[in-house]
């Protein structure tokens, strides 16, 4: 799951913002609720559609300056590498938000084929619309 935009903000900007997880978790809108922040990473509950939510741990593991902030996130056995490419373009910043899955439950690869790989690609798309 991939999405990218530009954004009229420095990267320097967007780094600092997403480098803070309670700025980081805030531009996810009202799909992620955080129950538990630390330095590192935390636990966010993701809301679904028709009521279906997960509990999700996250570590922050890559924090490059002005580049790149990247972690881990993990539901029992499911994990994936989630990460936020900062690309500077001018007065701008191209920003990838991608998610690659390296294990799944037999639950979650449901889900992930039933439809939920496209409702994240688009909740990823709203998430970069409203780092603008």
């Amino acid at each position: 799951m991939r999405a990218r935009r530009r954004v009229n903000r420095s990267a320097a900007d967007l780094y600092a913002q997403l480098a803070d997880l309670r700025g980081h978790w805030d531009l996810a809108g009202r799909w992620v609720e955080p129950l538990e922040l630390n330095h590192d990473g935390g636990v966010v509950r993701v809301r679904g559609p028709l009521g279906l939510h997960r509990t999700i741990r996250t570590r922050l593991t890559e924090l490059r300056p002005d580049e790149c902030v990247a972690g881990e996130a993990s539901i029992g056995h499911t994990r994936a590498l989630i990460s936020w490419l900062l690309e500077p373009d001018g007065a701008g910043t191209y920003v990838t938000l991608e998610a690659r899955v390296l294990d799944a439950s037999v639950f979650d690869r449901a889900l992930l084929a039933l439809g939920g790989a496209r409702w994240m690609q688009g909740r990823f798309a709203a998430t970069l619309k409203r780092l603008g």
